[in-house]
């Protein structure tokens, strides 16, 4: 029988890809006002982040090191020597809207609340920059719709890490068995829960990971839990 749901954050709870859309319109402003072509400098953002994000996770960067490289190394790639205090200011005008405006879906809020009726334990878990990721719970309101929040950069360790999921069953008193992970990630969120002991559905709302996940959902609103777990 399950007794705690735990969910990732960006792109199952938060709708952070539409957020980083708004960001990037903003970072376009200010690019086009130092006379930079706008396009290729936010295609080469989109390059770089992922790989160094990685990076941070695996502790191989420092939070403001991932933070500061995501913004210069686009220079680098594009040749350009960017004036001082522009990476800054373009990571500020980044960390500003993602993390003081995010916009949760609509299935995020009627989910917590059904499953919390449903008696369940309610838990995050996200790899995400903690001051950022705590930042976008409180501006949420989802630091008070769970039980426990637990951030990677905070406990030490990362999804996907058996002991990033099992601290948080132990954290609360389940037995990894009877907690379901819900998010976005094939590797992060449902293979690596998995791995751990734990139940997984993939959360997939773009259809991108058909025939990847035995337990699949396209929306918050088809997480179910049964008395048989």
């Amino acid at each position: 029988m399950t007794k705690l749901v735990i969910f990732d954050l960006d792109d199952t709870l938060i709708d952070f890809a539409s957020t980083r859309l708004v960001a990037h319109d903003l970072i376009a402003e200010v690019l086009a006002d130092e006379g930079i072509a706008v396009a290729p400098f936010l295609q080469a953002c989109v390059e770089v982040d992922r790989p160094l994000f990685v990076q941070f996770e695996q502790g191989r960067l420092t939070r403001q090191e991932y933070r500061m490289r995501r913004f210069a190394d686009p220079f680098d790639r594009l040749g350009l020597t960017p004036r001082e205090g522009l990476v800054a200011q373009l990571n500020r005008v980044f960390m500003d809207c993602v993390n003081d405006s995010p916009r949760l879906y609509d299935d995020a809020r009627p989910t917590l609340a059904r499953l919390r009726g449903d008696g369940l334990q309610l838990a995050i878990l996200t790899n995400g920059p903690a001051d950022g990721q705590r930042r976008k719970l409180v501006a949420t309101g989802l630091d008070d719709a769970v039980d426990h929040v637990a951030i990677g950069e905070e406990a030490g360790v990362s999804k996907p890490h058996p002991q990033a999921y099992l601290r948080v069953c132990e954290r609360l008193g389940v037995a990894p068995a009877q907690c379901l992970m819900v998010g976005d990630s094939l590797a992060l969120d449902y293979q690596g829960a998995l791995a751990a002991g734990l139940q997984a559905v993939l959360l997939d709302r773009a259809g991108a990971h058909v025939g990847t996940a035995h337990r699949m959902v396209r929306d918050l609103h088809g997480v179910r839990v049964g008395s048989d777990g």
